[in-house]
């Protein structure tokens, strides 16, 4: 019986942002590392749920769905509080983590509640546009971590046009692929957060 390519995908996925955030978690601070964490096990959580899914294995309804969306809200904004820290050199404190968290949560609570799914794909876009211009500014500073930032969001970025790019591969493995390299860009935008670009 042949495997299904969404399984591999979605584990290769999964395994990747596990293994990104355990190499890198270290380089950073207390906060700044669990913003990191929310990002990047935010997206191995989404492919999990999917991976087991595909295994055959019952999940509650909607459980694929529901962590897509925890992945378009709490990441997202994860993602935006955790590259303002890493570009500007930010120590986060307990408030901007707390208040990232609670503002991810609320997003993630009323799309579910209101049932109004189609909003995370408003918020993503905008906090990778927000997380593109604080790079602006690390590129400014010639920060290699910066532009390591800018390829992950737009890595991001077509993972959610998958389904336009013309590739003979079912646009479900595409998004997936897009994302790992999205991941790999972010950790590598960790462990070169002090180099100069020239």
């Amino acid at each position: 019986m042949p495997i299904n390519s969404h399984v591999f995908s979605n584990l290769i996925l999964c395994l990747t942002g596990i293994f990104i955030f355990y190499k890198y978690y270290n380089l950073q601070p207390h906060f700044n590392r669990m913003l990191w964490g929310i990002f990047f096990l935010s997206i191995s959580f989404t492919a999990l749920t999917e991976l087991i899914t595909l295994s055959g294995l019952n999940l509650p309804d909607r459980s694929t769905e529901t962590a897509l969306l925890l992945e378009r809200t709490l990441g997202a904004v994860a993602v935006v509080s955790a590259t303002w820290c890493l570009v500007m050199r930010y120590k986060s404190g307990s408030f901007l983590f707390y208040s990232t968290l609670a503002l991810g949560l609320l997003l993630f609570y009323c799309i579910v509640w209101y049932r109004i799914a189609f909003m995370g794909l408003i918020i993503e876009p905008f906090c990778i546009i927000i997380t593109l211009l604080i790079c602006c500014l690390g590129l400014a500073g010639k920060q290699k971590s910066a532009l390591w930032i800018i390829f992950s969001m737009m890595f991001v970025a077509l993972a959610t046009k998958s389904r336009d790019i013309p590739i003979p591969m079912d646009p479900i493995d595409i998004n997936r692929y897009l994302m790992v390299l999205a991941v790999i860009c972010s950790g590598y935008a960790l462990r070169d957060q002090y180099k100069i670009l020239f």
